[in-house]
């Protein structure tokens, strides 16, 4: 079945329609469209290469240095300090495993493993571009879609972080592409590909889970087409998925890590205010529209339109509405997570992010952006494209009036979760909740004014496009240019979002060279504690222990829940350690990081620190 973005086409009965809708399509087709394909892939990889060229080191204590130590225990490099965070699925930590083969250097594995998330996120525009061939456009146009999808901010400043996102999304990618073949051929090796697809998908992250439910929920109502495809699809997904899925959990209980994903969503939901729901909501659609343009409104009229007529016309479920539900299941997901007054109001570290965060939706969203540009492209009637603008003109409204001024504008952000509206970035204002001043309506010039700014330009691509109506060649042309433009600009202007986030969490901890040069000195031999109960200062001891962890190579370090029974040679903890001192215990002069320090235990290594004077005087009694 052909997905046609018009709605009012009707269905096509040729049992491979989309061949003959992409041919039809490359008719007539310019050279402006293929010239385009290969620019804008060109654009994409550019694009991801300037976010990723900032990445030099681990910013993200839980996210990525997680990953990257359990890559390098599945290359057979020993048992790592046991990550804390809560906990994460290990597939692409086993595309990163063959890093440490050839590396046992944390720096150089880093910038390795940010190479293959570029190519990651690239790779994906193929299986994304054959997906968007299905709505009716030709080759040339649907990579052209695909790669401006990857191309906007929501994509690439992922690119800067060694997470589980390129390829997630492009399992999801996949994925979808195999939903879309199985239906147009409902056979058994077709349904075998799907299901292993969305077990790949489920292995990539623990709220991968909601998509793999959604898969298996409409191989089930396969049935109704073929229930040989259907049978054999369920006999493939159901225990290779729980697989993914119970392995995932089990490699964080093996090293020691734990895996708390998902606790607090029944809780928030069941237990939260509605205006609470509702912030959320509207904080998590606004930096959606706004971040894509607001073609992820279109992509969602469009969505349901097509879901209507695969219900009321054709009397089926097909791809759109496997879509429909993947989309369901990560709103669920991700507002039931953020849902509590905790995270919006008491926390003492306050965070805008928690008030917009896209990084759970960004995945599926974008296959609606992917299919309201397609949409648009392919020619979009003016009704569509109104009521795509009445909508995000109405969330706008209430964001800008509501929402807005209650919100911790000049909180905290992790570029990585709120991706979209990074580009914006530079107008966040520099306050504290005792500064700021509450209830302050955005307008242009004020100190909230982000708000306003990054909703104008959806508001006015809307606009136009409303206006102008359906597109024809030259119309979809001009529009992808322009896209092309502003997805450039988009992207270079969130490098200052990272960029600081690099400088704010990143970088080497001076601690761990110092710790590596004394492992170099001895041969490797030194033994390392880590106190998990010194927290100095407003530090996390979590990041603090999975940072230095990462960074004190190849020696492992040790956890130790009282460092007054420590037998290492070096424990790392607080400056104030009476029992230690009194043992006779002294700190290595001048290093600290985090507000954490090396003591040297009484034994050779300190007798020969002390003679190099590498050692703090011993306090006068």
């Amino acid at each position: 079945m052909t997905v046609s973005a018009d709605p009012g086409a009707t269905a096509a009965s040729d049992p491979h329609p989309h061949r003959a809708a992409v041919e039809g399509a490359a008719r007539g087709l310019g050279p402006l469209w293929r010239w385009g394909a290969v620019v804008s892939v060109v654009l994409a990889l550019t694009l991801h290469v300037v976010i990723a060229w900032g990445a030099r080191t681990p910013s993200f204590a839980f996210d990525e240095i997680a990953l990257l130590q359990y890559s390098k225990f599945l290359s057979g490099a020993g048992m790592p300090t046991p990550p804390r965070g809560a906990g994460y699925f290990p597939a692409w930590s086993v595309i990163m495993a063959p890093i440490w083969w050839f590396t046992s250097n944390p720096a150089v594995a880093y910038r390795v493993a940010i190479g293959l998330g570029v190519i990651a996120a690239i790779v994906t525009i193929w299986p994304l571009s054959r997906a968007i061939t299905r709505v009716g456009l030709s080759t040339p146009q649907s990579v052209v879609v695909a790669s401006l999808v990857m191309s906007m901010p929501a994509r690439t400043v992922q690119t800067g972080y060694v997470t589980s996102e390129k390829l997630l999304f492009l399992a999801l990618a996949w994925t979808i592409l195999a939903a879309l073949r199985l239906w147009e051929r409902p056979t058994v090796p077709r349904a075998v590909v799907f299901a292993i697809a969305a077990a790949v998908l489920t292995s990539t992250h623990s709220r991968a889970a909601v998509l793999l439910i959604a898969c298996a929920i409409w191989l089930l109502c396969m049935a109704i087409r073929s229930w040989k495809a259907s049978l054999a699809g369920l006999v493939v997904l159901l225990p290779i998925g729980y697989l993914a899925f119970w392995s995932g959990g089990l490699l964080n209980q093996y090293l020691g890590g734990g895996f708390s994903q998902g606790e607090k969503l029944l809780g928030n939901l069941l237990g939260s205010r509605p205006s609470i729901i509702l912030r959320v909501i509207i904080g998590q659609s606004w930096e959606q529209t706004v971040g894509s343009l607001g073609l992820v409104v279109v992509g969602l009229v469009v969505m349901l339109v097509l879901v209507w007529r695969e219900l009321r016309r054709e009397h089926a479920i097909g791809p759109v509405c496997l879509i429909a539900a993947m989309l369901l299941g990560v709103v669920v997901l991700s507002v039931g997570q953020w849902s509590n007054e905790t995270a919006l109001y008491l926390a003492s570290w306050r965070r805008l992010d928690a008030w917009l965060y896209g990084r759970y939706l960004d995945p599926v969203t974008a296959l609606l952006v992917a299919l309201g540009l397609a949409a648009i492209v392919r020619g979009l009637s003016r009704r569509v494209l109104a009521t795509a603008l009445v909508l995000t003109a109405g969330l706008v409204g209430v964001t800008v009036l509501w929402l807005a001024p209650g919100a911790p504008t000049w909180g905290y952000v992790t570029p990585a979760h709120i991706p979209a509206v990074m580009p914006w970035f530079s107008t966040l204002p520099t306050a504290t909740a005792e500064t700021w001043q509450w209830g302050l309506v955005p307008s242009l010039t004020n100190e909230n004014r982000f708000w306003l700014l990054a909703s104008i330009p959806a508001l006015l691509l809307l606009a136009a496009l409303t206006g102008a109506g359906r597109l024809g060649r030259r119309g979809g042309e001009v529009l992808v240019a322009v896209l092309m433009v502003l997805a450039s600009v988009g992207t270079i202007a969130s490098t200052r979002a990272t960029d600081h986030f690099q400088q704010l969490e990143g970088g080497h901890p001076v601690l761990a060279d110092e710790i590596n040069r004394l492992e170099a000195e001895h041969d490797g031999e030194l033994t390392v504690d880590f106190d998990r109960f010194c927290t100095p200062g407003l530090s996390n001891n979590a990041v603090v222990q999975n940072t230095l962890a990462y960074w004190i190579s190849p020696t492992t370090m040790d956890v130790s829940m009282d460092r007054n029974t420590s037998q290492a040679q070096i424990v790392l903890g607080c400056d104030i350690w009476p029992e230690g001192s009194a043992k006779g215990a002294r700190m290595i002069s001048g290093v600290e990081s985090y507000g954490y320090h090396a003591w040297i235990m009484p034994g050779p290594l300190l007798d020969e620190l002390d003679a190099q004077g590498r050692l703090e005087p011993v306090a006068a009694s």
